[in-house]
């Protein structure tokens, strides 16, 4: 068996040529010199045909009796949050690694990524619901003190089952300011999440990272299996030599990603698979290719 992929090894390979084409994951690094819909005040001017009258500033319009708009400096600096699944399906591992070793190494790449560019970064991490919760800063201190919590992190004795709608929820609540946000799950949950998660992306550039196991949608021919809900506990004892058995669990299994997939698109949200047999740097490398042509596309 392959020892598991450590974050170390993930560090080295963020070379300047990775760094680069991650870009393509962010939407923009750093305050600009140019005005925009930022926070810092720049100047006021007149107000111009297709100004947005939100910026109007109504103090300057009626001393002056002509219409003023305020003008900002576009803050271009990120505020990632990542929601991190720590319930028990997550430890599930059929291969090398598990569904939790997958998750480690994402946020490690992409705190490692974004600590060098002045950005800020929170979690909440979340089982039953939220347990957690790192508030946003900035600093290379920051990822550490992220990536330590990851790490020590313990699941509650009394283990409820993933409760998603109410964790987004409650993201909503605690995420203010307009900031990227990870859903880093296997999205293993009570249904009803869909409108939360669609909710949150309506104010936040959201991205679903749904972690994957191959045995969870091939099942392979081994004979006599006792299987077990991780997180409810139950049981259910299964003849896998049954061909029949076999296609239905696929027939489902397939079922469950197009409806994923469908939830996804639904919510306006991109979404990244990564499976325990991906090489996360790799998976996460042609992602955010992927994205940096689709915003290219829109503003062409």
């Amino acid at each position: 068996m392959t020892a598991p992929r450590t974050p170390d090894a993930v560090l080295r390979r963020l070379d300047l040529k990775i760094t680069r084409r991650l870009e393509g994951l962010l939407q923009g690094d750093h305050r600009t010199a140019f005005r925009g819909q930022g926070l810092d005040f720049a100047d006021i001017r007149e107000y111009q045909y297709h100004d947005d009258v939100r910026h109007m500033d109504w103090n300057v319009t009626a001393r002056l009796q002509i219409p003023h708009v305020r003008e900002f400096l576009e803050d271009r600096e990120i505020t990632a949050w990542f929601l991190l699944d720590m319930s028990p399906s997550i430890d599930f591992q059929s291969v090398s690694v598990s569904k939790r070793t997958v998750l480690s190494e994402f946020t490690t790449l992409m705190c490692r990524f974004l600590s060098g560019k002045g950005n800020r970064a929170g979690a909440l991490l979340f089982s039953g619901g939220v347990e957690r919760m790192v508030p946003a800063r900035g600093g290379r201190q920051q990822f550490l003190v992220l990536l330590d919590a990851l790490a020590r992190y313990r699941a509650p004795k009394k283990v409820q089952a993933t409760d998603l709608k109410r964790v987004l929820s409650d993201a909503a609540k605690m995420i203010r300011r307009r900031s990227l946000v990870f859903v880093v799950s296997d999205f293993i949950s009570a249904p009803g999440w869909e409108k939360p998660l669609s909710q949150l992306a309506s104010r936040h550039d959201v991205i679903a990272v749904r972690l994957t196991d191959p045995l969870e949608v091939h099942l392979p021919d081994l004979g006599l299996l006792t299987f077990q809900d991780a997180e409810s506990g139950d049981q259910l004892f299964v003849d896998t030599h049954d061909k029949g058995f076999r296609a239905r669990f696929h027939a489902a299994a397939e079922k469950r990603d197009e409806e994923l997939t469908a939830a996804f698109l639904a919510a306006g949200v991109d979404a990244l698979e990564l499976s325990t047999e991906d090489d996360v740097a790799d998976a996460v490398l042609r992602f955010a290719d992927m994205r940096r042509l689709r915003f290219a596309k829109k503003t062409a």
